[in-house]
């Protein structure tokens, strides 16, 4: 089964210290996926000092180690790409993002998202 990620998600391990590739095998999540879109917002974020910028720079480590495959995708806009690729029904997406949890729920579309700042869980819509 193949996890798309959004970029909030892949902030998770520095902000909340939640491995999220375990956490993924876990669920049954072989394969681990996020779009060329996202890498860009990583590294736009990745630049500020703070919090943010940490996680954002810890995302891309992620990333860099070779544990996420990189799609190329149209579009201008992250959330938007996700949620085609959703309706696919190839990927599930994972996100933090309430709009895109919105959009995702409106469509019908299962989503993984962290609960409780230690676990993921798989909405079934």
């Amino acid at each position: 089964m193949k996890a798309l990620l959004d970029t909030n998600f892949l902030m998770i391990p520095g902000e909340f210290g939640v491995d999220i590739l375990s956490q993924l095998l876990g669920l049954g999540y072989t394969e681990v996926f996020t779009i060329e879109l996202v890498i860009r917002e990583l590294e736009r974020l990745a630049v500020s000092k703070g919090k943010e910028g940490r996680n954002a720079r810890i995302g891309l480590e992620f990333i860099r180690k070779g544990e996420v495959v990189i799609l190329k995708a149209g579009g201008w806009k992250a959330d938007d790409e996700i949620l085609r690729l959703a309706k696919t029904k190839e990927y599930i997406a994972c996100t933090q993002d309430k709009g895109l949890i919105k959009r995702l729920k409106d469509s019908a579309l299962p989503f993984i998202t962290l609960r409780q700042g230690k676990y993921l869980t798989e909405s079934k819509k």
